[in-house]
């Protein structure tokens, strides 16, 4: 048996959410895997037309590494402004993410060897918000088909000097609405940001063209996920690196 139906199923139901507004999600469209999931991936992005302008990658539960593409009309400069209908949300990370001087090919990669690919690393706030909904209510791999979740990504201040920081150790602070809420020293999941690059490129599994030069690519969260209900100010920084703004507005539905 083929996972061809719920696979196609799953590709408009997404299509049309990101058209008319977010969707419901079925049991019966879940992806057979993560192979799957890529497909979707590939697939909803040919629908729309859209451009890849970076990645989002990482590790899910079981320690298996995963990307998600960030589309490139998605990805704005702080400071930003976006809107939230009222009743809506959307999660907001705090995130290093590196913009790449070249291409990355999908292969067992040393970390020397992506370092010297990297242009710059920049200080980002990621917004999440799955279309069909996110986990534990939607399953990881329909999350994984849905571009990770990823609703957009504002980038802001950024260095080519990061390779004389410590990124295992970098501060990141937050702010919402000028409240103090993060104040860290590190924080990243697997300690080094560098290292779900070095994962996804060695798992090999790309349908959209893999990692390429101008690309910005996000490894994780230095901050605890910070669910938004209405309009809110997000301020953060990280030292050496800079700073980025975001302010959500609350809209009519």
């Amino acid at each position: 048996m083929t996972d061809t139906l719920p696979h196609d199923a799953l590709v408009a139901r997404l299509v049309d959410a990101r058209r008319h507004g977010t969707g419901r999600f079925e049991t019966a469209l879940a992806p057979a895997d993560a192979a799957a999931a890529m497909r979707v991936q590939q697939a909803v992005a040919q629908r729309l037309g859209a451009l890849v302008g970076g990645w989002k990658v990482g590790f899910g539960a079981d320690g298996v590494p995963f990307a998600g593409p960030l589309y490139q009309a998605d990805i704005v400069r702080s400071p930003a402004t976006r809107p939230l209908a009222a009743g809506d949300h959307v999660i907001v990370e705090v995130e290093l993410a590196f913009r790449l001087a070249r291409d990355l090919p999908s292969r067992d990669t040393p970390r020397d060897e992506i370092v010297a690919a990297i242009d710059e690393a920049i200080v980002g706030i990621e917004l999440i918000r799955g279309r069909l909904g996110e986990p534990p209510a939607v399953p990881f791999l329909a999350w994984i088909a849905d571009n990770a979740g990823n609703a957009g990504y504002v980038t802001g201040g950024s260095t080519r000097d990061f390779r004389n920081l410590d990124l295992t150790r970098l501060r990141c602070r937050l702010a919402v609405d000028g409240k103090p809420v993060h104040d860290k020293v590190g924080g990243h999941p697997q300690g080094d940001p560098i290292e779900p690059i070095r994962a996804w490129l060695a798992r090999g599994d790309d349908t959209l063209g893999g990692l390429r030069a101008g690309h910005v690519v996000t490894t994780g969260s230095f901050t605890t996920p910070f669910r938004a209900e209405g309009a809110a100010r997000f301020e953060a920084s990280m030292d050496g690196i800079g700073e980025v703004r975001l302010e959500l507005e609350t809209r009519a539905a």
